[in-house]
């Protein structure tokens, strides 16, 4: 545990070391720099920051006479604490860097050193001080796998509004994962007494950031719609039959506890959608009565559980129950109801699906 700490702590000193460097190079003996520092309470003060510059062997001069400026600023996040540096002129300012690290005193203690390095004449200047050799203990630990043989990661029900992930040097690898399904099940409610059976071809897209050091996570939530087909169904009365067909559609944000593209894929979703149903009335006799086209607008939960074989295929099941908002119902000659729902045109309705799809 230790050597893992020692490890971290270098690694987050050669990180802010790099930044520095790339728009800082060491300041000739003849340039004056001042200091401009700025931090929350319960940080180290500017006095104690210019005494670790000056314990690293180097200083900064009197404000009255400098060229350059050297601004630096601490800010606490969630996650812990954030440095900015920047060095300005009258003219011009350099790009403004961060560093990251737990503890305020661990940013403010590598931002002296790299100021201390970047302060010194360049015929002086330092390395930077090495990197330790890994740790046993660390060493034995499973290299993570390949991001391109898989994609394992998870959305937060409460995701903050900002979030700061320190990273090494590397490159950011971006990962659009998507999976087509199609279904096959039945739902009930949506016409009183009707099983009616329901076809689903479902899209689920997910979005995945994969750093340098190999950690993956999901941006955002999980994205995912459909297309359905409704019936073909009959509800039966003791003198007519209504033959019933629909199509919807439905937009869903998910949350995924658990998304892995060579295994479980778990699904929370809300949606909301719409679609028509058509209602064909007929007599005993087999002669039209009537025929209607009817819209409806639907708010939906659901739960959806998937299984990836390898790269390419997987199965899945899904169950979900919501509101409809629409008048389902079908009348006699005489103006008489078959059947409806409530007045308010509200109907609940609930559905059991099983289906096979790819992902890529």
């Amino acid at each position: 545990m230790i050597g893992a700490g020692v490890a971290r702590h270098y690694q987050f000193v050669n990180t802010a070391l790099a930044s520095l460097l790339i728009f800082a190079s060491p300041a000739p003996a003849t340039t004056a720099v001042a200091l401009a520092y700025e931090a929350p309470a319960g940080c180290p003060t500017q006095q104690e920051f210019v005494t670790a510059v000056a314990a690293r062997g180097s200083s900064f001069d009197d404000v009255g006479r400098v060229k350059r400026t050297m601004m630096v600023s601490i800010h606490q996040q969630d996650d812990g604490f954030a440095g900015a540096f920047q060095v300005r002129d009258d003219q011009a300012a350099t790009d403004k860097r961060e560093v990251h690290g737990a503890s305020c005193a661990e940013v403010v203690d590598a931002i002296a050193v790299v100021t201390a390095i970047a302060l010194r004449p360049a015929e002086n200047a330092a390395p930077a001080p090495a990197a330790p050799k890994a740790d046993p203990a660390a060493a034995s630990e499973p290299a993570p796998t390949p991001p391109e043989l898989r994609l394992r990661g998870r959305t937060r029900f409460y995701p903050s509004r900002s979030e700061s992930v320190p990273v090494g040097a590397g490159t950011l690898r971006f990962d659009l994962q998507r999976s087509f399904t199609a279904y096959a099940g039945a739902t009930v409610g949506m016409i009183p007494s009707v099983l009616m059976p329901r076809y689903d071809l479902s899209a689920v897209v997910a979005h995945f950031i994969t750093t340098p050091e190999g950690a993956q996570r999901i941006s955002g939530p999980v994205v995912q719609a459909r297309l359905s087909g409704l019936g073909p169904a009959t509800y039966r009365s003791t003198d007519t039959t209504t033959d019933i067909f629909g199509l919807s559609f439905g937009f869903a944000l998910c949350q995924s506890p658990l998304y892995d593209t060579r295994g479980w894929v778990v699904l929370f979703c809300s949606e909301y959608g719409g679609g028509l149903m058509n209602l064909l009335t007929k007599g005993a006799d087999g002669k039209q009565i009537q025929s209607k086209n009817v819209g409806f607008g639907s708010v939906n939960l659901g739960a959806e559980v998937q299984y990836n074989f390898g790269s390419l295929f997987h199965i899945g099941a899904k169950v979900g129950g919501g509101f409809s908002f629409g008048q389902f119902s079908a009348e006699r000659a005489d103006g008489s109801q078959i059947f409806g729902s409530s007045s308010a045109g509200l109907s609940w309705s609930a559905s059991a699906l099983l289906g096979a799809g790819v992902h890529f």
